[in-house]
């Protein structure tokens, strides 16, 4: 009976060559005839070299080793086109949503993350890193893995189930292993609300002196206060809740007065959050919105504003400036587009 293994080629470890399959004649041939031969005659004779090629234990350990670095060859081109991908929807998003990210690109779990962003169905990057509960996640998260107390598999399993269905009881679970609280007393609550007041009475100083970044600080400390206490009753949640509302808008404050407009819109929509109905929330927000441009936002909060409160004054001139604003931006539209169909 015939050795299954004896080699039927002279190539290397019994595979073929050219020269087995009449040499010269494929040696002159030009890739167009490629197709005929590889249907004819020598294209059945290699892919039946190949099978025997392949089965001979000799070239098993060769074989997978091809296949791996295959493997890994398509893997790495895999990542560069993704991460190719990554970087062109990160440089293309707005200034708000480059900034936002920013501190979070260094941590491998978080630009994994982030890199889900690009999956929106309407190629919209920009909505999910301007989205405020978003950052508020990526910040819980960051700040549980610097300090030790969740590792890096932990954090992407519960953010990945988080952002993909946030009303599901993962949502929960985040919220209890990432925010600390503490429910107090009324007696010792007041203690802390005004340990927090006496925060925001040096922050307010800081403000009217126009040193914005010493005022942020002590905003910041104040927030941390309010953030960590939890009444015991309706009454206490409440106060809890207006000096949340108060610090949020005091943080807004700032961030407005040094143009930090993403930040301002957020806090206001914090306290909004709380209290839909909050004047002081409506109209900085408006500001902001206005100075962005974001000129359909700006009316639409200004129009709460005086649905609210008819009389309101501020609302009044803010609408001013507002339809003044649209009409600047309508003029300098026009000269610009004007300029390129005149050049052309």
């Amino acid at each position: 009976m015939d050795d299954p293994w004896t080699p039927s080629g002279s190539g290397v470890n019994g595979g073929i060559t050219s020269g087995d399959m009449g040499g010269p004649g494929l040696q002159n041939a030009t890739r167009g005839d490629l197709p005929a031969i590889m249907n004819g005659q020598f294209g059945k004779a290699f892919e039946q070299s190949f099978k025997e090629f392949a089965q001979r234990p000799e070239n098993k350990v060769l074989l997978e080793k091809h296949q791996r670095k295959e493997v890994k060859k398509a893997a790495r081109l895999a990542r560069k086109t993704k991460y190719a991908e990554f970087q062109d929807k990160v440089l293309t998003a707005d200034y708000d949503a480059q900034k936002n990210i920013a501190p979070f690109l260094e941590n491998r779990v978080l630009r994994r993350v982030i890199h889900t962003f690009c999956n929106d169905p309407h190629n919209d990057f920009s909505k999910w890193a301007n989205n405020r509960q978003v950052l508020d996640l990526l910040h819980s998260a960051k700040k549980m893995m610097d300090e030790g107390r969740m590792t890096e598999d932990e954090a992407e399993e519960m953010m990945y189930q988080i952002v993909s269905s946030p009303d599901r009881e993962w949502h929960h679970e985040w919220k209890l292993k990432t925010k600390q609280s503490v429910r107090l007393p009324t007696e010792q609550l007041l203690g802390a609300l005004n340990e927090h007041l006496e925060e925001r009475r040096k922050g307010n100083d800081f403000y009217r002196q126009k040193k914005f970044g010493e005022a942020l600080k002590q905003y910041e400390r104040a927030l941390g206060i309010v953030e960590l206490v939890v009444g015991m009753s309706g009454y206490d949640q409440k106060e809890i809740d207006k000096n949340r509302i108060a610090t949020y808008l005091n943080i807004a404050a700032v961030n407005l007065a040094v143009k930090n407009l993403g930040q301002c819109i957020a806090f206001c929509g914090k306290a909004i959050d709380l209290d839909g109905g909050n004047i002081k929330a409506l109209l900085r927000r408006s500001k902001a919105y206005t100075m962005r441009h974001e000129y359909a936002s700006a009316k639409e909060d200004l129009e709460r504003v005086k649905d609210l409160e008819p009389w309101n004054a501020e609302a009044e001139e803010e609408l001013r400036k507002l339809r003044k604003a649209v009409e600047k931006s309508k003029v300098e539209q026009k000269k610009f587009y004007g300029g390129i169909f005149q050049q052309a």
